[in-house]
């Protein structure tokens, strides 16, 4: 009842109508467009080229904005897509609808002060984001998730893509923990329980 309940749906209308069938009773639910916006995983992944994606994007996000107001435009891959079809299919999911656009490094290879300079130029491209709500989603692979995490925030990302367990992705007790120690300087706040989880943590370890 607290919290919102976010499910993926796949680039079709059927999809969008299934899902929002196991999701509508959700006091709070957001239906999430996931697409792959790098070269390599648009053709190997889901078999499109950028025209084609674009206009699977719009329609979805369309259709589940039929359904709800809060929905999501998850561009994985992002930091090895093109910059130009980047901007547009960004572009493309805010007027469709999308109330929430996050942008994933989906390799983990990028360092915090790459990061802020790919969302600062971001931010300068896509105006639009300044009208919705900028999320993140990393890999861990360079063990630098956490700290591109706050280097995000401070560029004005509001939601990042954590985990209270111990996955390959950014760690949320970790980042919790940094943003109730350092966040002031940057004027953000961070309300999760960090002793309550880590004794809840704790306990799925033993």
């Amino acid at each position: 009842k607290n919290s919102i309940v976010a499910v993926p749906v796949s680039l079709n209308t059927e999809s969008v109508e299934a899902t929002w069938n196991a999701l509508k009773e959700a006091k709070s639910p957001r239906l999430q467009v996931f697409a792959s916006v790098s070269p390599v995983q648009m053709e190997y992944l889901f078999h499109k080229k950028p025209d084609a994606m674009l206009k699977a994007v719009e329609e979805t996000i369309t259709a589940c904005c039929a359904k709800t107001s809060d929905v999501e435009f998850i561009a994985d891959d992002s930091t090895r897509s093109d910059e130009a079809f980047l901007y547009a299919i960004i572009k493309k999911a805010i007027a469709a609808g999308a109330k929430t656009i996050t942008v994933c490094d989906a390799t983990g290879a990028i360092l915090p002060d790459e990061l802020s300079e790919f969302l600062d130029t971001l931010y300068k491209n896509v105006e639009e984001l300044n009208d919705v709500t900028l999320g993140i989603s990393l890999s861990n692979e360079l063990a630098m998730a956490d700290a591109c995490a706050i280097a995000s925030i401070k560029c004005g990302v509001r939601e990042i893509k954590a985990a209270a367990y111990q996955v390959n992705q950014i760690s949320l007790p970790h980042v919790s923990r940094l943003l109730a120690t350092k966040g002031d300087s940057f004027g953000v706040t961070c309300s999760v329980r960090t002793v309550e989880m880590k004794r809840i943590i704790k306990q799925i370890d033993w």
